[in-house]
């Protein structure tokens, strides 16, 4: 089970949040691509001082997305990174075509997400939310989202043995 980790990074407390989850998915037995492990930029380009772009970003986002089957995507905070929400669409997406990718898996650990829930208000952007709930759901902790993509791993197994006889 490949697992792309979606979330904000423009911070020490994401990156060091998002570091903490993959390091308890890969425990788990699960192979986790998180952008900011890999950077944007290649070592020639790094070296040769050529600035990252927007499409260096989208360039190396996308291969990561696509090349996994399930994305965890961090909606934490008042609201959802938008490249969050633009890396659950594009899952979304080619999950139409590819019986491979499981679903989608929103991780709200955000006090004020469940407040809003309690007080009957979506704790996310309605569509976004819709986007997530069609292919998956929110979890409310790594444990949840762990039990999820094990159980999504052993249908890829079985969906793989029976493509091989």
């Amino acid at each position: 089970m490949k697992v792309y980790c979606a979330g904000p990074l423009f911070t020490p407390y994401h990156r060091a949040f998002t570091a903490r989850n993959a390091k308890r998915l890969r425990e788990a037995g699960i192979i986790c691509y998180v952008p900011h492990e890999r950077g944007v930029i290649s070592r020639s380009d790094a070296a040769a001082g050529r600035p990252v772009t927007a499409e260096d970003i989208f360039d190396t986002d996308y291969e990561m997305v696509n090349g996994v089957n399930a994305i965890v995507a961090l909606l934490d905070d008042a609201d959802v990174s938008s490249g969050t929400a633009c890396e659950v669409g594009i899952f979304y997406g080619l999950m139409q075509a590819d019986p491979l990718k499981k679903g989608i898996l929103g991780l709200l650990t955000d006090a004020r997400g469940e407040r809003r829930k309690r007080a009957g208000v979506n704790p996310i952007n309605g569509f976004l939310l819709g986007c997530i709930e069609k292919a998956g759901k929110v979890c409310s902790s790594i444990e949840e989202v762990i039990e999820q993509l094990l159980v999504w791993s052993e249908e890829l197994k079985k969906e793989e043995s029976g493509r091989k006889r």
